[in-house]
């Protein structure tokens, strides 16, 4: 037999081998993979997440972040309770009053502020309204639009001596019965009941933490409460208001669920309390409260708990039962992390049953359906609960615990009620149709404003009770709303792999750098390979700034920003899932808001941490996720740890809403006096030397930190980098003008951000790991600025070798489709439903690797003076050495090892 000659073998053999590892694989992606994000009410919209949006039924848009609704007795009017706003809905016409209206020319009852509660009396002219933050519950005459009530938790009642302050009413009803509405005060975790004919609180009973869901039974003798809440935080033992500045401390006292934190430990002789078990009764629990005797009869922990193991990976995060249906023999509780429902047989004094919701198999076995608010039928046959994460309406069938369908609904449903005679369902949801522009050339601001909260409307639906054959269809729209699965052939070269364990990714390192407040637009609006638009650019290249006293033109404002997207990979079609921070770093950090994020996000609340309501110590989520916020199996840190994947991060977690953050709190950027966790896996992978989220903090002091801490630990040091680096440079968040600290302009914060990112590039681009590294930019949130296609478009740019160079991606993107790409490179399982569905950014890779470095320039020193921002803490750049970077071998040490090699005949 002939044989071919050596080099028409081995080219036989390369095709060969390359057909074998051609394969195809079924992968799950949004349904917008190739769609910009728009708004059309009257066919499909498509949100940020890149799912469609299609409500069922008659809709219409209401004011931003409706949490709370009520139907009156006639069932002609329904009322819905936004912060600090009301709208009064005919249920036959649509038409609806917003109170405050727009005009002025109807005034608003309400002190600025208002949470989840309302409730009807029987002449269905007469509602009360949850006063909030200010403690009061608000009696209104819908009829005249005049306020006729208004009455305070705060003091004491003839059942106890307790005088209670600071107050905050939360969810409430009305009880026919005694004439009396039956209120939550999360200040005080406690219900209180107020008698209306003497407009007297006739008793005061105390609950779990963070009280949210109310409900009564049928006879209107058991009424059940809710608690969201998982610890009741602890001041520091030794501060007081007039020691406070002395005797805070800077970081997080400990990771959550570990011996310190449910005993407490002595730090540098001072006693750092614990928070106790997070399987206490208190924590995320259903209160039976006996109205006869004012007496708790039952104290139920509903969904999975915390330590279970649950479909092979073991429980983090509570079940966060939120919300509360009641027969004349069971109760019944979303539990929202968990994705499923508790039915408590209250008569017998147990839980009877867990009700998981199924949508569809291939997502089932992740989480983020998110079961919000619930309403159940007259015969007791059929549950609707809204899905806050999946945007729609399951229909759960009570005697088979089947979820019989679902109802597309807007963007995070929150609350479904039914008609009286069950001929329709109300609906609202807070994000309804998603936000679109908010600035741009054809722009037109409408009457709410642009401000990415407002511009984006709530909506409520009228939908006609579906049969069998409606819902079918319902059903299919709903999940072609969500996912798709897409076809996806891999020959074995693109470094990001389609699925996990299919192969090794060349890539070994990712560095996920997060930024804030800024859209698309304003950044890069200018690069010509993208969707922009050059006029919003205000923190690109040549753009002129007009100050009170100051004029400056032609100035450049984020040129390594504009530099990087050139020489590397930027997405013109990237959008934050989040409005603000307190949603945008769960997003990011792999954790899809709850419904307790979501509905304290949308509140005024005021944090008074002195204050004898235990519950003000913590008036709810920030940029950093509280034990109240954690998800069933965590979110990307529990999924990294699990996998034994090793991590390190700078500046994430370390905020919560009480901390102090001065100039002078440059270890973690805060300082804390009430006593808040941080994730188990977290705490000992965070640095304490390394400013986090803190305006007055310049991002050359973070960048000194970090490359400080680098190069002594993994330059210098015996460890490797670890796998994954998170880090914060937020400074592009903006403030006020410092012109004594150097910052003259809103501008100069944005450059200050963007030196640090160029210096980021540039130090990690001159180590050893950047050949086999990838560095993922972006911002928790859009929250600061304008954009001509939607206020949640933002910025996405990937740098590294096997990121193509001069490459502009027009493939939807969001928070799910970066975590996808890093779980994907480093092997991890998806965590939630939003990561498995995401988009998968394949587009962004090469095969073909490019070493070269970054090199870092500068905006213009007339908006930042790097210098002046460092002066007070006295400290110099050297910007000779910045720009040489790190050292990259050791001749001595490379010396050694070439003869050593020598010897083992290696060369």
């Amino acid at each position: 037999m002939r044989r071919l000659p050596l080099f028409l073998s081995a080219i036989f053999f390369a095709l060969i081998t390359q057909g074998q590892q051609r394969q195809t694989y079924t992968v799950l992606s949004v349904p917008g993979v190739a769609a910009y994000t728009h708004i059309d009410t009257t066919g499909a919209s498509i949100l940020p997440s890149g799912r469609f949006c299609t409500p069922a039924g008659q809709t219409i848009t209401l004011t931003h972040d409706p949490f709370g609704m009520a139907v009156s007795p006639d069932g002609a009017t329904t009322v819905t309770i936004h912060d600090g706003v009301f709208t009064i809905i005919n249920n036959s016409t649509l038409a609806n009053i917003r109170v405050p209206s727009y005009d002025g020319s109807i005034r608003s009852p309400l002190s600025g502020s208002s949470f989840l509660g309302v409730a009807f009396l029987p002449d269905s002219k007469t509602v009360y309204l949850s006063g909030g933050d200010n403690g009061a519950v608000i009696g209104y005459d819908l009829t005249t639009l005049q306020r006729i009530d208004s009455l305070s938790l705060n003091g004491h009642n003839p059942s106890d001596t307790v005088d209670y302050e600071d107050s905050f009413t939360s969810d409430l009803l009305y009880n026919a019965d005694n004439n009396e509405l039956l209120v939550l005060d999360r200040g005080n975790f406690r219900l209180v009941r107020i008698d209306l004919a003497t407009k007297k609180i006739t008793a005061s009973i105390p609950t779990g933490r963070q009280p949210f869901g109310l409900a009564i039974s049928p006879d209107h003798k058991i009424v059940f409460e809710a608690n969201v809440g998982m610890y009741d935080y602890p001041l520091l033992p030794d501060i007081t208001p007039a020691n406070y500045n002395n005797k805070v401390i800077p970081f997080h006292p400990y990771g959550d669920n570990t011996p310190e934190s449910k005993n407490g430990y002595t730090f540098n002789g001072r006693k750092i309390p614990g928070v106790g078990d997070p399987l206490a009764p208190e924590a995320m629990s259903v209160y039976a409260i006996d109205l006869a005797t004012n007496t708790i009869t039952d104290r139920y922990k509903p969904g999975h708990q915390i330590g279970q193991m649950v479909e092979g990976a073991e429980v983090v995060g509570g079940a966060s039962p939120n919300s509360l249906a009641v027969g004349s023999n069971f109760a019944y509780v979303t539990n929202a992390t968990n994705d499923n429902i508790s039915v408590i047989d209250y008569r017998n004094h147990r839980i009877a049953a867990t009700i998981p919701i199924h949508v569809d198999p291939v997502i089932d076995r992740y989480r983020g359906l998110l079961p919000f608010g619930l309403t159940l039928s007259k015969d007791e046959k059929t549950l609707y609960v809204a899905l806050l994460g999946f945007n729609a309406i399951a229909v759960i069938d009570l005697p088979t615990g089947k979820t019989t369908g679902l109802i597309p609904t807007g963007w995070g449903p929150t609350r479904v009620l039914l008609s009286r005679d069950e001929k329709h369902l109300y609906v609202i949801s807070c994000r309804g149709y998603g936000a679109g522009p908010n600035g741009g050339q054809h722009f037109v601001r409408p009457i709410q404003g642009t401000y990415i909260g407002d511009i984006q409307l709530g909506t409520y639906q009228k939908i006609v009770t579906p049969d069998s054959t409606q819902l079918a269809l319902y059903t299919r729209q709903a999940i072609a709303n969500t996912f798709a699965k897409t076809s996806v052939t891999d020959d074995g070269r693109n470094p990001l792999p389609p699925l996990q364990h299919i192969r090794k990714s060349p890539i070994e390192y990712i560095v996920y750098i997060t930024k804030e407040n800024r859209t698309y637009d304003e950044v890069l609006g200018q690069m010509p390979t993208g969707k922009g638009d050059s006029t919003l650019a205000r923190f690109g290249i040549d753009v002129n700034l007009i100050a009170k006293d100051k004029t400056l033109v032609h100035m450049n404002i984020a040129p390594n920003h504009l530099k990087v997207a050139r020489q590397f990979t930027y997405s013109d079609n990237y959008y934050c899932d989040s409005d603000a921070s307190i949603h945008g770093h769960h997003w990011m950090l792999g954790v899809i808001p709850n419904e307790w994020v979501e509905a304290n996000s949308s509140v005024d609340k005021t944090a008074k941490i002195f204050s004898k309501a235990s519950g003000r110590r913590f008036p709810g989520s920030t940029g950093s996720m509280d034990p109240e916020d954690y998800a069933e199996r965590g979110g990307l840190w529990e999924a990294l740890d699990r996998s034994h994947i090793s991590f390190y991060n700078f500046g994430e977690a370390n905020e919560t809403a009480h901390v102090r953050e001065e100039w002078m709190d440059t270890a973690t950027g805060a300082s804390h006096a009430v006593m808040v966790p941080m994730q188990k896996a977290l705490w000992p992978r965070t640095s304490h030397n390394y400013a986090g989220f803190n305006t007055n903090i310049p991002d050359q002091f973070r960048m000194e930190q970090f490359e400080s801490e680098f190069t002594k630990m993994w330059l210098d040091g015996k460890h490797k980098m670890p796998r994954l680096i998170t880090m914060q440079v937020p400074n592009d968040h903006t403030a006020r003008p410092r012109p004594a600290d150097g910052y003259p302009f809103i501008h100069s914060y944005v450059a200050d951000n963007d030196i640090a990112v160029g210096r980021i590039l540039h130090f990690l681009s001159r180590t050893p790991y950047w050949k086999k590294m990838l560095v993922i930019i972006t911002e928790d949130d859009p929250q600061g600025g304008v954009d001509h296609i939607d206020a949640h478009r933002s910025i996405l740019m990937m740098a590294g070798p096997y990121v193509k160079r001069g490459y502009t991606s027009h493939v939807h993107a969001n928070f799910g489709s970066i975590l996808k790409t890093i779980y994907t490179i480093f092997d991890v399982p998806y965590v939630n439903q939003y990561d498995a569905t995401a988009t998968l950014l394949q587009d962004f890779f090469t095969d073909k690797p490019d070493f070269r470095p970054y090199d870092l320039i500068f905006p213009s020193t007339e908006v930042f003076d790097p210098q002046v921002a460092m002066k007070r803490y006295n400290k110099t750049i050297d910007w000779r050495k910045i720009e040489k970077g790190p050292e990259m071998d050791d001749e001595k040490e490379q010396r050694k090892e070439h003869y050593q090699q020598q010897k083992q005949g290696l060369n």
